[in-house]
């Protein structure tokens, strides 16, 4: 199950208070029950994304802000990202932090995979969330990482553009541009931040050597503890996230990168009720939705790993009912 930590949780309904919005009664309208103790009414250590979904998309409706997220990320503290947060403040430089981003994000909230690729002129942090994300999710996500690096190194520091897979317009879309000083485009292949690579060497303001080396030490066991109650299931479908496509992506493969037998992957993925058939057909249909109407159909079947276009053609059939070309033709939205 996708979760994130309780404090990043927390931080969310504390900004609600501030908004006039009682905690417990935003937590009774949402039907919230994951208390890890009901008489003192603590939360649990990880929180379902099921639940905060449903917290943002309450606070949403309530307020009457579509861009609840953005508002909601804006107001981030590197504490509200625990001991990562530490961690990145504690960096030398923002190449530093954004490596702790990639190997320490999931202690915050494992509800997707960040990226980054370096030009030579510019570089991206890419944000693949879980497919059950909603777009408010997204913006928080992806303005908190703008806002924290701005606290550390200049206010005033803007991104050369951002992208959100989701179709903001007119007024929200300008909202957006404005705050993070950069055009902005909507109903893109990736939620992404690119900016100049000459970024990557500018020194943080709390730069901490010594600091850094311990919260490093303690956010590799925390994970490594996490990583041991992960589910199977959760694991594999990190491992087909990162895949830069999904060709010759095989239960072989996969078991080998685990460390396990093809067997052994088959027998732990039957107990959780599941099978990597239907994992790697969950990874196509959620990366088809980005391809599909932006690539040629050919180009989408050999990144989605099929062999042929035929055998992608009978999987969209089976998928939708319908062959490529007519959904192209009649259902697309773009």
């Amino acid at each position: 199950m996708n979760t994130l930590a309780d404090h990043y949780f927390s931080s969310s309904l504390d900004y609600l208070e501030t908004l006039g919005l009682n905690s417990q009664r935003v937590l009774l309208a949402i039907n919230f029950t994951e208390y890890s103790n009901k008489q003192t009414q603590q939360l649990a250590p990880r929180i379902s994304l099921a639940s905060y979904n449903a917290l943002l998309e309450y606070a949403q409706q309530t307020l009457g802000e579509p861009l609840f997220g953005f508002m909601l990320g804006q107001q981030i503290r590197t504490a509200d990202f625990g001991v990562l947060g530490y961690l990145i403040e504690s960096s030398n430089n923002l190449a530093s932090a954004i490596t702790a981003l990639l190997n320490y994000d999931r202690l915050v909230a494992d509800i997707g995979k960040a990226q980054f690729e370096q030009q030579e002129d510019f570089a991206v942090i890419r944000w693949l969330p879980d497919p059950n994300c909603n777009p408010q999710v997204v913006l928080r996500n992806m303005t908190a990482w703008v806002g924290v690096i701005r606290q550390l190194l200049n206010l005033q520091l803007s991104p050369s553009c951002i992208f959100f897979t989701h179709a903001w317009h007119g007024t929200e879309q300008l909202r957006l541009s404005n705050w993070f000083k950069c055009p902005v485009e909507t109903n893109a292949q990736y939620n992404q931040i690119t900016f100049p690579s000459s970024y990557l060497a500018l020194p943080f303001k709390t730069d901490n050597t010594h600091i850094n080396q311990a919260l490093k030490q303690v956010s590799a066991q925390q994970l490594s503890r996490f990583k041991s109650q992960q589910r199977l299931t959760e694991k594999i479908n990190h491992l087909l996230m990162a895949k830069h496509d999904l060709d010759d992506c095989s239960l072989l493969r996969t078991a080998s990168a685990l460390n396990m037998t093809s067997r052994t992957v088959q027998r732990y993925l039957k107990q959780e009720e599941t099978s990597f058939v239907n994992l790697l057909e969950y990874e196509r249909k959620r990366r088809l939705l980005l391809y599909i109407g932006k690539y040629p159909l050919s180009i989408i079947a050999s990144k989605l790993g099929f062999n042929d276009q035929s055998s992608f053609n009978r999987a969209f059939q089976r998928w939708y009912g319908c062959s490529p070309l007519y959904y192209l033709k009649h259902k697309l939205i773009v």
